[in-house]
């Protein structure tokens, strides 16, 4: 009778991780105001003089990407060697593009243009830092799901 309600309570699980990480990708994005009026176009500036020097190429990109939603570790009292070498690769996967973010971000505080605040910097850090977070707590579920995959495999 437990078996037959096992498989949906893990679906839910899945629909609902996957649900949370997604929210949390869309949260990263900053919405448009819904009734702002659209901005005029700005006048062209004058000519100048002579030809300005091309910008040096910038270390990180405008604006680094934090991932999509995180992938969900296989259930590692069901799962075969198969689900557990899949899950393991793409937490692997996620969790270098985690470690990307951070290191996108860290170059932004180190190259940050004049004016940047150091208010703007600490959030900087401080999403570099959680994403690093997330990582971990990736690796630890997976760490975890594979302990009890190995004690069944016994």
């Amino acid at each position: 009778m437990k078996a037959k309600y096992l498989g949906a309570v893990v679906l839910a699980v899945v629909i609902l991780a996957a649900a949370g990480g997604a929210a949390f990708y869309l949260r990263q994005k900053q919405p448009a105001a819904p009734n702002a009026a659209p901005k005029p176009p700005a006048a062209p500036a004058p000519a100048p003089a002579t030809p300005p020097a091309p910008p040096a190429a910038p270390l990180f990109p405008a604006e680094c990407l934090l991932p999509g939603p995180p992938p969900v570790p296989p259930f590692g009292a069901t799962a075969t060697d198969a689900d557990m070498k899949l899950g393991h690769d793409a937490i692997q996967h996620f969790v270098l593009q985690l470690e990307g973010f951070q290191a996108c971000r860290n170059a932004q505080i180190d190259h940050a243009p004049a004016g940047t605040t150091e208010a703007r910097k600490q959030i900087w850090l401080q999403e570099g830092n959680a994403a690093v977070d997330e990582a971990e707590a990736l690796r630890d579920a997976f760490s975890a799901q594979l302990q009890v995959f190995h004690a069944r495999k016994k």
